[in-house]
């Protein structure tokens, strides 16, 4: 339970550090699309134009993928609400960035206290076919039971549609 807490309460912390640039409409079907072409979103587009990736709700709710974080493969909830990719101590050591003492320049409130974050670049960033370099992410101080994928790579995702049970990125 204060897991998920924790995880709820990240996610609030990415939207509340940074807006997201992309602009979001539902339709009046059970697809949900978040169309990410907006006038902020950055010039570096995920993918080459025609590489999709897709993924199955888990039991509990969200969407997880093996993300490859500069060739490291890591676990992560796609979360389409969080503003930033949030990378755990953990994955972002495993992808080569390193988060030492003293760095954690940004901090967030959650449900479960007020968390340090350092603020990175991620080379590249890659989900199945679809990928992007120079992607902004933050490091989180405390110990995350995951990471996660948010809107600093989803909004260089020409498409990203819920449907159902499945998440697709286009």
């Amino acid at each position: 339970m204060d897991r998920m807490i924790l995880i709820a309460g990240v996610s609030m912390i990415a939207i509340a550090l940074l807006s997201s640039g992309g602009e979001e409409s539902v339709t009046s079907s059970p697809t949900k699309t978040i169309d990410t072409t907006s006038a902020d979103a950055p010039d570096e587009r995920a993918g080459n134009g025609s590489a999709e990736f897709s993924a199955r709700r888990a039991p509990d709710g969200h969407f997880y993928a093996d993300v490859r974080i500069n060739g490291a493969t890591s676990r992560m909830m796609i979360d389409t609400g969080a503003s930033q990719v949030v990378l755990t101590r953990s994955d972002a050591q495993r992808a080569g960035i390193q988060a030492r003492p003293g760095e954690f320049t940004a901090t967030a409130q959650t449900a479960g206290g007020e968390i340090a974050l350092k603020p990175v670049t991620i080379d590249r960033l890659a989900l199945g076919p679809v990928d992007s370099r120079n992607v902004p992410a933050l490091v989180a101080e405390a110990d995350l039971p995951v990471s996660l994928l948010g809107q600093s790579f989803l909004e260089r995702v020409g498409t990203v549609e819920i449907s159902g049970d499945e998440l697709r990125l286009r």
